[in-house]
């Protein structure tokens, strides 16, 4: 169904707005198109069957309930592109969390005089997941294709805009072009790579904590009156 339609400018739209959250989910643009029709035209439907019995049985008299209509369709066609971008954050994050791991393992790989293809194939292997897998396909694939490792896990950080395994490409191509030793930048991209993640992971608890500062303060006040009451209530009742 969407098809055809994502040869027009709806498909260019969509594939304008959505841009790498198409790459990250795996999801095309026919595909997208079709699920928001799909979704806005059932919707749509549901809604006016509703309206409709409403205005028959009399219970509502006001036109107003049409407009209900394009607009609940509309919430749940915007409700799927929320989803793409949903599902491509999760995706996001976690390839970030995977070139993460992946780098310290690099780093652990080289101390032990293992080669940097050795090394790259060692760490790839050592995970699983979607993330470790892409790194796993873009490295043995990389020979077949004609392109050197770098140079594939570089086309895989531009692909998912990864700026960190970009980083890992640049130093692994200097290694090969100058021909120095990439082990002590690896280490310091994962010292570098830690410092980050705990950073990250200080400020999100920072943040939870200041998001349930709210409702423990609302939760002590209303504790405090629930104590209070009775106490407040016989003093009222001895004055009075």
């Amino acid at each position: 169904m969407g098809r055809p339609l994502a040869a027009g400018s709806l498909g260019r739209a969509v594939e304008a707005r959505l841009g790498s959250e198409l790459t990250l989910t795996g999801y095309t643009v026919p595909t997208v198109i079709g699920t928001l029709i799909i979704t806005v035209v059932a919707t749509a439907f549901a809604m006016m069957v509703a309206a409709a019995a409403l205005v028959a049985s009399g219970q509502v008299s006001s036109p107003i309930i049409w407009l209900l209509v394009p607009f609940v369709a509309g919430l749940f066609g915007w409700r799927v592109i929320a989803d793409v971008r949903t599902r491509a954050a999760s995706r996001r994050a976690e390839l970030h969390r995977v070139v993460n791991d992946f780098v310290q393992l690099l780093a652990v790989a080289l101390t032990t005089n293992r080669s940097v293809e050795d090394a790259l194939t060692f760490a790839a292997d050592a995970g699983d997941g979607f993330g470790f897998d892409l790194l796993r396909q873009t490295i043995d694939t990389a020979q077949p294709m004609g392109l050197t490792v770098w140079d594939a896990l570089s086309a895989m950080a531009d692909t998912y805009e990864l700026d960190q395994l970009r980083g890992l490409a640049t130093s692994l191509q200097r290694q090969a072009g100058v021909g120095v030793s990439v082990a002590a930048t690896i280490r310091t991209e994962a010292k570098a790579m830690r410092a980050r993640q705990l950073a990250d992971i200080t400020d999100r608890a920072d943040k939870a904590n200041a998001n349930l500062s709210l409702p423990t303060m609302g939760m002590v006040f209303g504790m405090v009156l629930f104590l209070a009451y009775p106490v407040m209530q016989q003093i009222s009742e001895a004055f009075t």
